[in-house]
């Protein structure tokens, strides 16, 4: 009895007989399904890495089973260069799995590198081993020149040639060198993480960029006169913030926010230039970090306020600081109820920020400090130096720094530099070498004193004489008598 064939099972089986000839036609047979007698295991190595070819390309590939298939091109036809790619692509999947690193064939090994680092120094802000802007400065600076030149490199084919069309890359986009010097200390990192973890054996020599030290802006004295007096002629007014959008007639424009000039910012002006703390300082210090002490000069503030930029040495402040702190403290001992103006309640501010206390959010805090001294800036018309540098809240303790150098009684430079948490080279490469000749006039019209000429003695021996000589000769030359000729000696009335 002749069986029925079921006709679906029968055009099953041809649709599969058919698929050697007809590859090109299915949609199976356009995704990367290995023809069976074309794969072949690489010697000495896993047998879960292979090579094969496919009907729809002419190139080898790649496979390697890691809980999932993971397969590359070879983009050669030749046999021997396939097995060489697979030797060194199993060579880079272990080195990716060791690291964490995902083995993502659309990233290149430099930016996984590269995301790794960020990754790193993300995780060391969390443990508070970095401040998070210095790591947010890093990260755009790699991902904005860093990446975008290196992005499809793999880190081991990256020499000194290459390095150096990045550095030509970079003064081309008119960066100053500076900027540039930064390019290449965040690529040192890229490359020193790539080498701790066994990514490249060594990290390639990198270029040389000559840094130009650029003298720190500061205030003159009439400078500074003139923002302190803006300062007290706009406290308590609001400046709005306008954004433009668009061009032509179809510009608008939005207002961002409203800037309320305070009273604070009047003796935050004068506390930096006398005390040289960094900006950055102002939204870390609290009451506690401060210390009335009496000194040969009057009171002056000792300040342990916390580190900064790894410098964790107090600060000795500059008497004039010490009547703009007691009057911030005394305002906001006012508010709290205590304290002069206030009722007779004890008030304890110690871990109290100084300024803008009311803010939790110390960033923000410092963003509305900011904002106000820009406004300062802008009206007393001192936003840029006559040399053209752009001047910010950091100008204040540039300006501490000079108005002590210049002003001030000499001071060895080492124990200025502990005291402003820097360095002697700093001094001498910013600050020191802004000082005028004029400032030296003493010390170079200064003379020598001459020298007294010294008196030259000699001893002179005479030839020995007896001792009758010697007398007749001392009595001749007294006048007291004469020695006869007979050598007898015969004294005068006087002798």
């Amino acid at each position: 009895m002749a069986t029925k064939q079921n006709p679906s099972k029968t055009a099953s089986k041809a649709f599969a007989k058919g698929s050697a000839t007809q590859a090109l036609d299915t949609l199976k047979n356009r995704s990367v399904v290995p023809i069976k007698s074309t794969i072949e295991a690489i010697k000495g190595f896993p047998a879960k890495l292979v090579i094969f070819k496919i009907p729809a390309s002419p190139f080898f590939w790649v496979r390697y089973y890691d809980s999932k298939p993971i397969k590359r091109s070879t983009k050669t036809t030749e046999k021997r260069e396939a097995i060489r790619f697979a030797k060194d692509f199993y060579e880079q999947l272990v080195v990716n799995k060791r690291l964490g690193i995902s083995n993502n064939s659309k990233k290149s090994s430099f930016v996984l590198c590269a995301e790794q680092v960020i990754n790193e120094d993300l995780n060391k802000v969390k443990r508070k081993e970095l401040a998070k802007t210095y790591v947010t400065s890093q990260v755009n600076i790699i991902n904005k020149h860093v990446m975008t030149f290196f992005r499809n490199y793999e880190i081991g084919d990256i020499d000194y040639a290459a390095l150096d069309k990045f550095k030509t890359y970079l003064y081309e986009k008119e960066l100053a060198a500076g900027t540039i010097k930064i390019n290449f200390v965040c690529l040192k990192k890229i490359f020193d993480y790539a080498q701790r973890n066994n990514v490249i054996t060594t990290s390639p020599l990198l270029p040389k960029v000559k840094n130009e030290d650029n003298a720190r802006g500061y205030f003159t004295v009439m400078e500074y006169k003139n923002l302190r007096q803006t300062t007290r002629r706009l406290v308590g007014t609001v400046s709005e913030v306008i954004q433009t959008v668009g061009e032509g007639e179809d510009v608008v424009k939005k207002k961002l926010r409203n800037i309320v000039i305070t009273d604070e910012i009047q003796h935050l002006i004068p506390f930096m230039v006398f005390t040289f703390i960094r900006p950055t300082d102002l939204k870390n210090i609290k009451h506690k970090h401060i210390e009335i002490k009496e000194g040969d000069e009057g009171e002056y503030l000792f300040m342990p306020i916390p580190t900064s930029k790894k410098h964790n040495k107090p600060i000795t402040a500059m008497p004039r600081a010490t009547e703009h702190y007691k009057r911030l403290r005394d305002e906001r001992l006012k508010e709290l109820g205590g304290g002069k103006g206030g009722t007779s309640k004890k008030v304890d501010i110690s871990e109290e920020y100084v300024f803008m206390p009311t803010y939790t959010n110390r960033d923000y805090a410092y963003a509305k400090i900011a904002r106000q001294f820009e406004v300062l800036l802008k009206e007393a018309n001192l936003k840029t130096s006559s040399d053209g540098d752009v001047r910010t809240l950091y100008s204040l303790r540039h300006t501490s720094l000079m108005f002590r150098l210049k002003y001030g009684a000499e001071i060895n430079p080492l124990k200025l530099a502990n005291n402003a948490r820097t360095s002697v080279e700093m001094l001498e490469r910013f600050y020191l070498a802004q000082l005028e000749s004029s400032e030296y006039t003493k010390d170079l019209h200064a003379k020598k004193h001459p020298r007294l000429r010294k008196k030259v003695s000699a001893l002179v021996i005479t030839p020995a004489k007896k001792r009758s000589e010697i007398i007749e000769e001392l009595v001749e030359r007294a006048g007291v008598g004469r020695v006869g000729k007979d050598g007898i000696i015969r004294l005068n009335d006087e002798g």
